[in-house]
């Protein structure tokens, strides 16, 4: 009866152990894809500007600026002039590196800290320092976003045309407003308290295995 109680008091442990496991390995394929669609992007964004470099139309074929959840589509292009359109390609080109670069450095500090779960060592030395990279992974990417955002903003109110768009008398005004993301550092400050609590888990170990 005893022997029954201990293991299912392991058991947990072991579902745990091998969840990280499993998920550890869904990391790996994840940072892969993660990479590939980075070299991607980067390829496509390199090359719509060097036409650009060449002289080729700003706006050529179907053209669609998104807006925040806003897409709006013309079959003409807008009216963007060539140094709208460089500019908006280079902050798309670093935008996307930048959350190439950070996301696939989220998903290795997260391995790190998976690995040690997966041996069933859930408090061992470091794992709190694990977790405060991947905190700080997040908060570089909530800054990214929200300069990329306000970047293309700024850009769409000096250089683009939007009320041509729009054969309306009802509409006498557009206007853009950047708006704050702070998704990422909510995440940030979860992941901060909680290496913390691994912290002190780390040394409650820590004094554990010495009393032993």
């Amino acid at each position: 009866m005893c022997i029954r109680d201990s293991n299912k008091e392991v058991s947990p442990m072991k579902d745990l152990n091998r969840s990280a496991r499993v998920l550890n390995t869904v990391l790996n394929v994840l940072f892969w894809l993660l990479i590939a669609r980075g070299v991607f992007a980067a390829a496509v964004h390199i090359r719509s500007i060097c036409q650009l470099l060449s002289g080729a139309a700003a706006v050529p074929g179907t053209t669609g600026v998104t807006i925040d959840w806003l897409t709006i589509e013309a079959a003409q292009g807008f009216a963007f002039s060539l140094d709208a359109a460089m500019y908006l390609k280079l902050i798309h080109l670093v935008f996307s590196v930048a959350i190439t670069i950070f996301t696939c450095l989220g998903v290795r500090a997260l391995k790190r800290v998976l690995l040690p779960i997966g041996n069933g060592q859930p408090f061992r030395s470091g794992i709190s320092a694990d977790i405060r990279s991947l905190g700080q992974c997040a908060l570089r990417l909530g800054i990214v976003e929200n300069l990329a955002m306000l970047a293309t903003v700024s850009v769409m109110e000096r250089y683009a045309i939007l009320d041509t768009l729009l054969q309306s008398d009802a509409v006498t005004k557009i206007t853009i407003d950047p708006v704050f993301r702070p998704a990422w550092f909510f995440v940030t400050a979860v992941l901060t308290i909680l290496a913390m609590v691994f912290r002190q888990g780390e040394e409650l170990q820590q004094l554990s295995d010495e009393t032993l």
